[in-house]
């Protein structure tokens, strides 16, 4: 009944939504003014598909959220008519003012116009104004078209419309495009003036855009204008400018063909009043300069420390503070190599990774027709800086949470650019995984740490690696070491952490990050918690206590003064050998001995030394770009070492390096996420996630934090965390964890008003146990092919608010298929709004 309910009110809001945007859209345009409603576009009779064309179209048809001009009915809650000024409106309604002055005094009185105003004004910037028909900007946009099919070779296409004017106020624009047959390329020829050029051309013209036999396409000639100039600018043509290259196209013929030539003027120099022209000339690099404390005040005082190294001079005011050996890994320009654009932007790049300098400036003069002179200015940061952050955080755990971090940073703190950060950081969150539930309280959680880190811009490593990651690459080492403690989350903790990691990017959009060590301590501080936390656990025991008492009778000790089972005692009594419970109460043995089992598990302090090694792939060009994809592939190895380095702890069941117990596992995790660009206002977004986890030598198990869960605000959002899985299991633990995790979503976003943004989403996904684990019973086991039926389903819909530097996030998830439920019915049981699952969080979830 409760899901029939959530449907017929989802019917009645769209409904009403549709009536109510129907009716006001139209309500304040003029007699002779019409809405547009649709734009078509028909080429050669057939209705075009082609997305670009849009982009040609200066009148485009009003924002619709599920066919609802929401934006539009937002601009005309606003009143185009309204006066901002007070005193021309007490003039012009003077019957209103009258009435106003005996309620209110003046002051009062303007500030309530001035109140209404602005949240007029809001209506009208946060909406969006009727797209009026305009047959001016229908005429422009047939020059438009025509002048994109031109582009694209259809030299004798035609473009005409039909605007039809609709009751009610609308209207629609119909272009109609013949595009006629497209010319191609036919003949290619070239005219180069000077030697050089010519030479280089024809060396390289087998890369070029223009190709015989291809379709003429505007884009072509700027690709392979784009090449040449690249191809003279890195081949040492310093002066060369892309003006200077120029196509002449023959489309005279009647044969739809195109001749091509492409024309290299030679260089133009002007002196004085007079210009004449000269053959383009290779320049080498004759002489390197560095200034390391360069500014503008001090550009005319002289510099009285200079070092040569390998041909680079490196100067300095008073003191040479950058080691010039180490600052002259990040050049890529060389003594007596041709010029290149390519190592100039390599230089800047570098030198500004290095986050030492405020101002890379690299300049070149010429020395004489053959040879440039190099000049690079760098200005350094203050060497102590102090760094306070304060942001808004999330995550599937922390629902959400305030945290602030303040830094010391020192840079160049060994003379190489390196920058020490020695910093504290803390944060209160709110949590449901909570130690002390009976806390009412928002921020109901805590947590605070202390960390090193030292930033190396170089790989810090005994033996030679450039032959493997050249300097090109942007090589960095990074070492931290840092601690933290966790208070009323879970069994409140102590992490211990080291880590030494290799960062490089192979190239644009490749990158790769090697941790040579990744080591955790974490320390349970509070494993007393464990039974008022996860509060299932305890009930177990308590059936337990029930059963057996129906037999033999539980002694009082195992009671507090409450007459409450006092849990670890009692499982101790279960568990002793001399009591004969595994003969007598088997089950009640086996529950309890697997509660023992998940005890330990949980608040068992462990090392985890790790090595890893993760690839990433970025296909996005800019921020601007919406359409690419994303890949992640991340290997861990931990306990690797321990093989031998540790000894066999004392009962045998895992190794030990001075007494703490070492997890070994390996770990791979392989995410793909696609995002497709529909416009500007629409973007379909993909994810999918696949992670393994095994146990090996004396380790049976994977510690609970590096164990998969699945659900929350940025995983399967029809679900709580740890609330799902494994399998079809449904055993009411507060955590259930797996080996074994596979995610994948889709999410279409969509603008709403302005910054006010939504989502339609479906996510799916489950964990499952794939170590043969005892404490998992065979509903949570991996069985192959058969477990895809348990994989869960969730959909729903959210809004989000774009902040420009952030976007607050709320999902609704509705349980879609649950694959625990029993029988055949378990599709949409549970779909309705008591079973649903908010979600709050912080940007994308992913």
């Amino acid at each position: 009944m409760l899901k029939n309910n959530s449907i017929i009110v989802f019917i009645f809001f769209g409904v009403s939504l549709l009536i109510f945007s129907s009716c006001s859209v139209v309500k304040h345009l003029g007699d002779d003014e019409y809405l547009l409603k649709k734009n078509s576009i028909k080429v050669n009779s057939k209705k075009s598909l082609d997305d670009n064309m849009s982009a040609y179209l200066l009148q485009r048809p009003n924002t619709r959220v599920l066919e609802m001009p929401i934006s539009l009915s937002f601009y005309n809650l606003g009143d185009r008519g309204f006066i901002d000024s007070y005193d021309v409106w007490k003039d012009s309604f003077p019957k209103k003012e009258r009435r106003f002055s005996k309620l209110f005094s003046e002051k009062q009185s303007r500030g309530y116009r001035n109140f209404k105003s602005n949240t007029n004004q809001w209506y009208f910037k946060k909406g969006e104004a009727p797209v009026i028909l305009d047959s001016i900007k229908t005429n422009q946009t047939v020059a438009n078209l025509e002048a994109y099919f031109k582009s694209q070779g259809f030299f004798r296409a035609t473009v005409d419309y039909s605007e039809e004017l609709l009751k009610n106020k609308r209207a629609t624009v119909e272009y109609n495009i013949t595009s006629g047959a497209a010319y191609v390329l036919d003949s290619l020829s070239y005219n180069i003036s000077s030697q050089i050029l010519d030479t280089l051309y024809e060396a390289n013209k087998d890369a070029s855009f223009l190709i015989k036999g291809e379709q003429y396409r505007y884009q072509y000639f700027e690709n392979e204008a784009d090449r040449v100039f690249k191809l003279y600018r890195n081949s040492g043509i310093y002066h060369f400018n892309r003006n200077s290259i120029d196509f002449d196209v023959d489309t005279t013929m009647n044969n739809y063909s195109a001749n091509v030539k492409l024309n290299i003027d030679d260089r133009l120099i002007q002196e004085n009043d007079s210009l004449y022209s000269t053959p383009y000339r290779v320049q080498k690099i004759s002489k390197i300069d560095i200034y390391t404390d360069y500014s503008f005040a001090k550009k005319n005082q002289p510099y009285s420390k200079s070092e040569e190294y390998n041909s680079y001079t490196f100067y300095a005011h008073d003191k040479l503070r950058f080691n010039s050996r180490l600052l002259a890994n990040s050049l890529f320009i060389y003594k007596d190599s041709i010029y290149r654009d390519i190592d100039r932007d390599y230089t800047r790049n570098s030198l500004r990774t290095l986050k030492n300098f405020k101002l890379v400036e690299i300049k070149y003069t010429e020395i004489n027709e053959d040879s440039l002179e190099v000049k690079i200015n760098l200005t350094p940061y203050q060497k102590f800086s102090l760094a306070i952050k304060n942001e808004l955080t999330h995550s599937n755990i922390k629902q959400m949470g305030v945290s602030g971090k303040l830094s010391v940073l020192t840079k160049n703190v060994f003379r190489g650019a390196e920058i020490l950060d020695v910093s504290v950081q803390g944060s209160f969150f709110n949590s449901t995984d909570v130690a002390d539930q009976e806390q009412n309280i928002f921020f109901n959680a805590w947590e605070f740490g202390a960390d090193v880190s030292l930033e190396i811009p170089r790989i810090f490593f005994p033996l030679k690696t450039s032959g493997i990651i050249p300097k090109h690459m942007t090589p960095r080492t990074d070492i931290s070491l840092g601690t933290s403690f966790q208070k009323n989350i879970g069994l409140d903790k102590q992490l211990f952490t080291s880590i030494l990691g290799y960062n490089w990017q192979s190239n644009r959009k490749t990158g790769h990050r090697f941790e040579l060590i990744n080591t955790q301590y974490i320390k349970n501080l509070n494993p007393e918690s464990y039974f008022n936390i996860y509060t299932s656990e305890y009930v177990g025991l308590v059936d337990v206590a029930d059963n057996i008492s129906d037999t033999t009778p539980i002694p009082p000790e195992y009671y507090d003064v409450n007459g409450d089972l006092i849990p670890l005692p009692f499982m101790d009594y279960v568990l002793d050998p001399a009591n004969n419970f595994e003969n007598t109460n088997p089950q009640e043995y086996e529950d309890t001995q697997n509660i023992n089992k998940r005890y330990d598990i949980l608040t068992e302090n462990v090392l985890i030394p790790s090595i890893s090694y993760q690839y990433t792939y970025n296909t996005r060009e800019n921020f601007k770009d919406r359409t690419f994809y994303y890949f992640r592939g991340r290997v861990a190895l931990a306990g690797g070492m321990s093989t031998f380095l540790g000894v066999d702890a004392a009962n045998g069941d895992h190794k030990e390096i001075a007494g703490l117990p070492i997890a070994q596992y390996l770990k791979l995790d392989l995410e793909y996420k696609k995002f497709w660009g529909l416009s500007n206002e629409r973007t379909l977004a993909y994810r999918s996630f696949l992670g393994i986890a095994m146990p090996y030598g004396k380790s049976s198990s994977i510690p609970f934090n590096r164990s998969y869960f699945i659900g929350g605000a940025n995983d399967l959002r029809a679900w709580k965390i740890y609330d799902l899985g494994p399998g079809s299991s449904d055993n009411n633990l507060e955590y259930n964890v797996g080996t074994l995790k596979f995610l994948t979503s889709l999410e279409y976003r969509f603008d709403i008003i302005n910054s006010l943004k939504g989502a339609i989403f479906a996510d799916a996904g489950n964990i499952w146990d794939i170590t043969g684990s005892d404490l998992t019973d065979k509903e949570g086991r991996f069985k192959g092919f058969d477990s895809l039926k348990e994989i869960a389903l969730g959909t729903g819909f959210g809004v989000r608010y774009d902040f420009s530097f952030l976007i607050v996030r709320f999902d609704m998830g509705f349980k879609t298929y649950e694959p625990y439920l029993k029988g055949g019915d378990k599709w949409f049981s549970n779909y309705n709004f008591g079973h649903s699952v908010f979600n709050f969080g912080i940007n994308y979830p992913f």
